[in-house]
């Protein structure tokens, strides 16, 4: 009697959909850990961020309380009015530090490294967005308590701080996107600090953060319009010390349209840098 031997091909298991999400959050909080004690062990990367908004807050915010007319401000202090500003600018620089420390990786073949570990490499980006996040949130929150000290006095309670938090998380949320976007299809430190040099001071003058919508020229408010750093400034105001110009929700629309728009940037320049490995 003949033994029959059948052949059977070895099909080897595809992941579950929830093996594939544990994977990339595991992958994701393993670089996220790393990036965070960088920036915690990192004296140069904090005081480089906060240096320049302190330096607003403590000087221009107490300076002009004299020379600025309240009632055409309409806040409590100039301090009240100028903190929505600068915190716009710290989560504005915080996230182009962000995508500083992944294009430093990058250049460095550290990217190279993670492509061949075993995690899904879409948990490169979303580590390198959440630290971003973690880290710009931090730096805006002691800006914040930073004013309150020096006397800016917060009029939206428990709501107005929440609100405050989710129209910071929608710049943020943006901004390091796009700034992931950029590092990624940057070649030199120098190429990506000089792009982003060029847009950091007309998103700060060119908006609401340091003087009223009403007071500006009309060629200058157009571009104020255009400026998602006056929705942002707008809603934090609104939200902290009850003074604003703009609708509420048109501040929340302009600001989801723009982080939908620079996630999408910045998630199709990480899908070409794929196809490029």
């Amino acid at each position: 009697m003949q033994s029959h031997i059948e052949s059977v091909a070895y099909i080897p298991a595809q992941p579950t959909t929830s093996n594939a999400w544990r994977e990339l959050w595991r992958g994701g909080w393993v670089i996220f850990r790393k990036h965070l004690y960088k920036f915690r062990t990192d004296s140069m990367e904090i005081g480089g961020t906060l240096g320049w908004p302190l330096l607003w807050v403590a000087t221009f915010g107490l300076g002009m309380e004299r020379v600025v007319n309240m009632e055409m401000v309409g806040a409590t202090s100039y301090l009240a009015f100028i903190t929505p500003g600068i915190i716009a600018l710290t989560a504005l620089s915080g996230a182009v530090n962000s995508g500083m420390t992944l294009l430093e990786e990058k250049i460095k073949g550290i990217l190279k490294e993670y492509f061949v570990a075993p995690i899904p490499r879409m948990s490169i980006l979303l580590a390198s967005t959440g630290s971003g996040m973690v880290k710009t949130l931090i730096q805006s929150s002691i800006i914040l308590i930073l004013a309150i000290v020096l006397g800016a006095r917060l009029t939206g309670g428990i709501t107005g701080i929440v609100s405050a938090l989710l129209y910071l998380f929608l710049y943020i949320f943006a901004f390091v996107g796009f700034s992931n976007g950029v590092a990624i299809r940057s070649r030199s430190t120098g190429g990506y600090h000089m792009l982003l040099f060029v847009l950091n001071l007309p998103l700060l003058f060119l908006s609401n953060a340091l003087y009223p919508l009403a007071t500006m020229p009309t060629w200058m408010r157009v571009f104020a319009y255009l400026n998602p750093t006056t929705y942002v400034v707008d809603g934090l105001r609104q939200s902290l010390f009850g003074v604003g110009d703009l609708p509420a929700l048109l501040n929340f629309a302009v600001l989801i349209a723009f982080a939908i728009l620079c996630s999408w940037f910045g998630l199709r320049s990480f899908r070409r840098l794929l196809v490029q490995s």
